[in-house]
């Protein structure tokens, strides 16, 4: 899969993602003050999904309507516990993120939100 890291969820996640064998590019790369506007239409252009630790992307996306090719928004927990979010993601819920859904992985529950 394409995945294009929110600055907020980088590191052991990239790399993870990168030892996956999955096409990965970093916000903090090319301008970490990069506004989530300008994110979004990066990803679509890219047909990236975005992964990001803050909902703002899912209120773009629901209530301005804004295009996107799916969004993942793991819990802002410590950094071994946002692995182990992730791969429960990708074991479970990858077929949705590569069909557009925003897919919000908690550490008590998963929420799948499918493309209109």
């Amino acid at each position: 899969m394409n995945f294009l890291l929110d600055v907020n969820a980088s590191g052991i996640v990239a790399r993870w993602l990168i030892e996956l064998g999955h096409d990965v590019v970093l916000v903090s790369e090319k301008n970490p003050r990069m506004s989530d506007d300008e994110i979004l239409r990066w990803a679509v252009r890219e047909r990236r999904i975005i992964v990001t630790t803050d909902n703002d992307f899912e209120e773009m996306i629901w209530r301005r309507g804004q295009p996107h090719c799916g969004v993942l928004r793991l819990e802002n927990v410590p950094r071994s516990e946002r692995k182990a979010l992730l791969h429960d993601v990708l074991e479970h819920h990858s077929h949705d993120l590569e069909s557009g859904s925003i897919v919000i992985a908690l550490s008590t529950k998963f929420r799948v939100r499918k493309p209109q």
